[in-house]
């Protein structure tokens, strides 16, 4: 694979000519796909939230837009825009977006990939309970980019819609990470299927191996013989007004373990203590993992803590700078489709690299600046 150095727009538009067009063609289409999806990302990264946003954004910068787009009829109206994202196939835009992202990531030999699940909460809330949006992204930490995504109506479907969204990934060479709700032995198979390791949260919805390990590790750090053989690992960092101390101890003798067979190349077990002092309060949690890598206990310390950027760098983005929960666009296709047009935006504000700001100041001046707008995205390669 083709390894490019940036996220350009003419990448992005020919990608987009493979969507089908959802709107009737014996209709009067004034307006391209292309031109409206364009300008609903531009108009998404200058910080529009609603489609009459995106309309506005549109005919305050037609002239500039006309360099990029044919906006043969001029700029598309809110209607239009609502009709085509309610419309269009989630799988067909998410597609576009992962063909789009992969070539810049350039593989994932040697990365992280994070599996976690968000709750648009603005949509379900217009949608109504039954009806929930829930996200699960596929999270690269090194890049700090999602390469897929796939909808699920429970956070509980996430044992069935990970599988779905490794199919489409290439991750091989990768260590693939996920929280307690991914510790499934069909999760497991399916990442080694794709040439990936994998570490695993385990809690009681496994109980026989939560209790096997919580079992051995108690018993092992106390034997004066066995936790010789154990690998450990201690970090004490301060600031904000506590003191946190991570313990992580690691095994790679995992013979004994009765359903070893269960888990496909399971090779190491590890346990983490997090020790908090706030003032004078003092809290401790602990938690086990499994992984199919054989490593030191420090590598796995930054991988089990690597794991949460997802949290951090992506779904707090989402509702913090875009104000995704807050969103109230909620009817058809659009929800899950707005998603994937915010995580393109994410993309591209986070790689722009001409303004050192946050990412909230850097959609501001997207607004206000078009040759900032444009720097955003690379020359075609």
């Amino acid at each position: 694979m083709k390894k490019y150095e940036h996220l350009t727009v003419g990448r992005l538009k020919d990608g987009l000519k493979m969507v089908r067009d959802p709107r009737r063609q014996w209709g009067n289409l004034r307006h391209q796909l292309v031109d409206i999806f364009i300008i609903a990302l531009f108009g998404i990264i200058s910080g529009c939230e609603s489609w009459e946003d995106v309309e506005d954004y549109g005919k305050t910068k037609e002239k500039w837009l006309r360099g990029f787009l044919v906006l043969e009829h001029g700029v598309p109206s809110a209607d239009t825009c609502r009709r085509l994202f309610e419309l269009m196939v989630p799988t067909e835009l998410e597609r576009v977006y992962r063909e789009w992202v992969t070539p810049y990531v350039g593989g994932c030999l040697q990365k992280q990939i994070s599996f976690d699940g968000k709750t648009v909460r603005g949509a379900t809330k217009k949608r109504g309970n039954d009806d929930k949006l829930h996200i699960v992204s596929a999270w690269v930490r090194e890049d700090g980019i999602t390469i897929g995504q796939i909808k699920t109506n429970e956070k509980s479907n996430e044992i069935t819609a990970i599988p779905e969204l490794l199919k489409t990934l290439d991750v091989s060479g990768g260590t693939v990470t996920i929280d307690a709700m991914g510790c499934q032995t069909a999760i497991a198979e399916a990442i080694v299927a794709k040439e990936a390791n994998y570490v695993l949260a385990v809690k009681m919805n496994q109980p026989t191996l939560c209790q096997e390990t919580t079992d051995y590790f108690t018993w092992a750090t106390e034997d004066e013989i066995e936790k010789k053989k154990l690998d450990r690992f201690e970090l004490t960092e301060k600031g904000h007004g506590r003191i946190c101390t991570w313990t992580v101890t690691a095994t790679s003798d995992v013979q004994w373990f009765e359903s070893i067979g269960d888990w496909p190349l399971l090779k190491t077990m590890i346990m983490v203590n997090r020790k908090t002092i706030v003032g004078d309060i003092i809290t401790e949690e602990t938690q086990y993992y499994i992984s199919s890598l054989i490593a030191a206990a420090e590598h796995f310390h930054r991988l089990i803590r690597g794991h949460w950027s997802i949290e951090s760098q992506l779904h707090w983005v989402l509702d913090v700078t875009f104000h995704e929960d807050q969103s109230l666009i909620h009817k058809g296709n659009s929800p899950e489709n707005l998603s994937t047009l915010k995580k393109i935006a994410l993309a591209l504000l986070k790689k722009g690299s001409s303004r050192k700001a946050s990412l909230k100041r850097k959609r501001k001046i997207a607004g206000w600046d078009n040759s900032f707008l444009e720097s955003l995205f690379g020359a075609d390669e």
